[in-house]
């Protein structure tokens, strides 16, 4: 359906209803079908990546049009896609769905065997996806509740380390020691990834460690902690295989002032990658090391060691260049035809997959909190995060875009709801 537009020469929008040769049960089957094309890829490469919710389609096809898991994906579907194309109609719909589902959830929850399922806790998920949708500056949404209840159909707690990685908490063991491998199918499990998870439970440990320093001589120990796990991150980034490196396709130059760059033509490198996944992993590891880098930085500076505090800034500005050399990538339909007019500013007509946006959110609400990042450079990632919002109908990036300091948990919950569905 195209945007709902006033009529030429008006301010009068045209009614909101389906065409007349489209009747409701096939709109709702054109909703399922654009779920599938914007959430879900299976992996051509198991070596290197991760599908999103690889074996959903292929599932629903054993189910009848009006079981949950279906109802759930056209939720998401109707309200990403009926929000950038002002059309409440469908928006109404999915909330229709929503409510329904709700219900039907919390009686699958009191029967032990339902709530096991894979079913039940792919339902979950994607209410929390809906929850991010809906949600926007004047309500956030409840997607932390749809997070919490995931976690514990999962049976791990609400921390990245247990819902994402392989590593599960062991009681028995010591707390310096306190994780072992208990599951080999984890976000992190694909070979290609290599120890990226075993750092980013040590920059967690550090950054807990971080939160009580009682003297000097703690902090002078964590700021070498930090920069020890720092060059672990340098080691894990140089020693990637090469099919699992970003690849640069074209770098823009600047013809513009700052505030007038459009969504992807800031200038500098533009990369492609292996596929969502990959690209995903490259900015959860560039957001974890921008994050380390803070606190040396931060501690560093305490300490008076400037010349560590300098030498670091310099690395922050690579990493987030980098950052900004994926956003093509994560929100164009066709990344080539982009980059080819992107020399003349233009704004990025046809969006992409929408997972690449939900994907991008997180790492570039990061970037413009960071105090070392330039004004510019925040004004733009910010522009980005309300083009996501407005055209992916993300009304989560629109808040993000707009509230600076948002709780760890809020943060937390929306990116254990996204990552699960590497899981699934």
């Amino acid at each position: 359906m195209p945007k709902r537009a006033p009529l030429p020469g008006t301010d009068i929008l045209p009614d909101d209803i389906l065409p007349v040769e489209t009747s409701q049960a096939e709109s709702d089957s054109l909703a399922l079908r654009a779920f599938f094309y914007d959430y879900c890829f299976t992996s051509v490469n198991p070596n290197l990546s991760r599908g999103f919710l690889s074996l959903l389609e292929r599932h629903t096809y054993q189910l009848c049009q009006k079981s949950d898991l279906i109802k759930v994906c056209q939720a998401v579907s109707f309200a990403t896609h009926g929000k950038p194309l002002n059309r409440p109609m469908l928006v109404h719909r999915a909330s229709i769905f929503n409510q329904e589902l709700l219900g039907s959830l919390a009686r699958a929850l009191e029967d032990p065997t339902r709530a096991s399922a894979v079913e039940t806790k792919c339902i979950a998920m994607l209410l929390g996806l809906y929850q991010m949708t809906v949600g926007d500056v004047t309500n956030r949404g409840n997607h932390n509740a749809h997070a919490k209840g995931l976690t514990a159909l999962l049976k791990v707690g609400m921390s990245p380390a247990e819902i994402l990685g392989t590593f599960q908490p062991d009681d028995k063991s010591p707390r310096a020691n306190g994780f072992k491998r208990k599951k080999i199918f984890g976000v992190f499990s694909v070979p290609a990834v290599g120890n990226l998870e075993e750092l980013l439970l040590s920059l967690d440990s550090l950054r807990t460690w971080s939160e009580t320093l009682p003297d000097e001589k703690s902090v002078i120990a964590l700021n070498d902690a930090c920069i020890a796990l720092n060059q672990r991150f340098v080691e894990w980034e140089t020693t990637r295989l090469d099919e699992f490196k970003p690849i640069t396709i074209r770098t823009i130059g600047q013809s513009h002032g700052y505030s007038k760059i459009s969504v992807g033509s800031w200038p500098g490198e533009v990369h492609t990658y292996f596929d969502l996944y990959v690209a995903g992993i490259w900015n959860l590891f560039r957001t974890a090391r921008l994050c380390l880098i803070a606190l040396i930085i931060k501690y560093s500076n305490s300490l008076k060691e400037y010349n560590i505090s300098h030498e670091h800034m310099g690395n922050t500005n690579s990493i987030v260049q980098d950052i900004m050399a994926s956003i093509p990538y994560h929100l164009t339909d066709n990344l080539h035809a982009f980059i080819d007019q992107s020399e003349g500013n233009q704004e990025i007509t046809d969006p992409g997959k929408f997972l690449g946006g939900l994907l991008l959110m997180h790492p570039l609400y990061i970037v413009s909190e960071l105090p070392l990042v330039s004004d510019d450079m925040k004004l733009y990632v910010r522009k980005c995060l309300m083009w996501i919002g407005n055209n992916m109908g993300f009304g989560q990036a629109t808040l993000l875009a707009n509230t600076p300091g948002i709780d760890k948990e809020f943060l937390i919950s929306g990116c254990l709801l996204i990552w699960s569905g590497f899981l699934q």
